[in-house]
């Protein structure tokens, strides 16, 4: 500090620079509460980890105004959690597919259409899943042995090597044990009454149904529709990150961030397009359905209102009001939903057990090890045009030695004349010419030495010895 006159004092100020960010754009409770539905139904920190981990909404880096005390009624109504204690093992399979877990859930009531069970495989490495609906106990592992023949197609970098199932007796099969024991994978059965060892199996079938129920809640589907949730909430967690990872299963096995931008909310109103045949000219061009999940991002499932049956149809040409939801047998009709039972055990006589199993499961491997070696047998021939040559099966390039002249031509096939001669040989047998004699008197007086060669008549002369001596140009 300096002093230039009496009293005044001159000090060095700099600028202080702040930055502080702010966030303009501020969503509001409604969008939160909309892409909750959308998502089904997860918890507010699953909510938060979703949106981080993932694109196509509008959502990402942006303040929320929720309040403290958001409650879905949804929600409340169809969760219940115990929490356990945090005694968990953090030691999983570091690798892709090699320990899958499976698990039964049913049999189920009310049954929704054929099916009364759905059956779960899930990683223990990346938590991916897969589900499957069944109508019996009898064809589970003819299911499961079309799932590990696809994951083994789709990822032949990562073999299969163990299989965890439980103990019941769907899950006993010869011929389904020697196909794992050909191809090297061990099944393994945990001991019985011990539900911790296949864990991860019935905990998917835990959250599956914690994402069911909220979404038949929700909606105005009936309980016979559970599914057609199940089978949404299962692709619904593949989005969602799980307690061992930052990621979802799906960015996991796919490597890319999932992009979200096509779900909608189960059960809302989807006015999909009318078949060309089906459409008049003054008519109207789209009709009413019932979302009901999506078989890829292109793709969508609904139901027929008055009827109930399953369609599909383009995400592009349809549109969508999520906050209709269309009543399944129209809206005169009053919605009947009965409480599920997801493992009613009196009803496990209508199942017994019988020998199609093992009849399906032998079909697939049979199908399958004629798919391998002859793999044009399921093509049909009246729609090839042309044939196709695996690479595997292509001649091998055959390098040609090179030979001289006068070996090429004793190998090749010589030119043969009249009776098979070859040319330039002589007729062992040739034919006889006929000769004109002519009798000649000779004169006494007349010497013969004298009648020079030109005046004889035509004589056959005999063959000169010397003539074929005689050089071209003397001639």
């Amino acid at each position: 500090m300096r002093a230039y006159t009496p009293g005044l004092y001159g000090t060095l100020i700099s600028s202080v620079e702040t930055h502080s960010i702010t966030n303009p754009k501020l969503v509001d409770q409604s969008t939160f509460t909309l892409w909750h539905d959308r998502l089904g139904h997860p918890g507010k920190t699953m909510m938060y980890r979703i949106i981080e981990n993932s694109n196509g909404h509008p959502l990402k880096d942006l303040k929320f105004l929720v309040k403290g005390d958001f409650i879905c009624s949804a929600c409340s109504l169809g969760k219940l959690i115990t929490k356990p204690s945090m005694t968990k093992v953090n030691l999983e399979s570091p690798m892709f597919l090699e320990r899958i877990q499976g698990d039964i859930c049913g049999p189920i009531t009310p049954s929704c259409g054929p099916f009364k069970y759905f059956m779960v495989l899930i990683d223990a490495s990346t938590r991916w899943s897969h589900v499957s609906l069944l109508s019996t106990r009898n064809v589970a592992f003819a299911r499961l042995l079309a799932q590990i023949i696809k994951l083994r197609a789709h990822f032949p970098d990562y073999p299969i090597k163990r299989i965890r199932l439980d103990n019941a007796g769907e899950f006993t099969s010869k011929s389904f044990n020697d196909y794992c024991q050909s191809i090297g994978i061990v099944v393994e059965h945990p001991v019985a009454h011990v539900h911790t060892q296949n864990g991860l199996a019935e905990s998917l079938i835990k959250r599956l149904q914690l994402i069911a129920r909220p979404l038949l809640m929700r909606s105005k589907l009936p309980s016979s529709a559970w599914g057609h949730a199940i089978l949404h909430a299962e692709s619904l967690i593949r989005f969602r990150p799980t307690a061992y990872h930052k990621f979802s299963p799906l960015q996991l096995v796919s490597g890319r961030e999932p992009n979200i931008s096509h779900l909608k909310v189960f059960g809302c109103a989807v006015y999909v397009p009318i078949p060309p045949p089906q459409r008049t000219k003054m008519g109207p061009q789209r009709r009413l359905g019932i979302y009901v999940g999506f078989e890829s991002p292109s793709i969508i499932k609904y139901l027929e209102p008055m009827t109930g049956d399953q369609f599909t149809a383009r995400y592009l040409d349809c549109q969508f009001n999520e906050t209709i939801f269309p009543v399944l047998g129209g809206e005169d009709k009053e919605i009947k939903r009965k409480d599920i039972a997801w493992n009613a055990t009196s009803m496990s006589f209508l199942d017994p057990r019988t020998n199609d199993s093992e009849l399906e499961v032998q079909r697939i491997i049979h199908l399958q090890n004629v798919a391998n070696r002859l793999p044009g047998a399921f093509i049909d021939t009246k729609k090839v045009t042309k044939s196709h040559i695996l690479a595997e099966n292509v001649p091998a390039r055959l390098e040609i030695p090179e030979v001289t002249l006068t070996q090429t031509k004793a190998s090749e096939s010589q030119i043969r004349r009249k009776r098979g001669r070859p040319l330039g040989s002589k007729d062992a047998n040739p034919r006889k010419r006929k000769e004109h004699i002519v009798s000649i008197n000779h004169d006494a007086n007349v010497s013969t030495s004298n009648v020079s060669e030109d005046k004889i008549p035509e004589v056959i002369l005999s063959e000169d010895p010397k003539r074929n001596e005689q050089d071209l140009d003397e001639l």
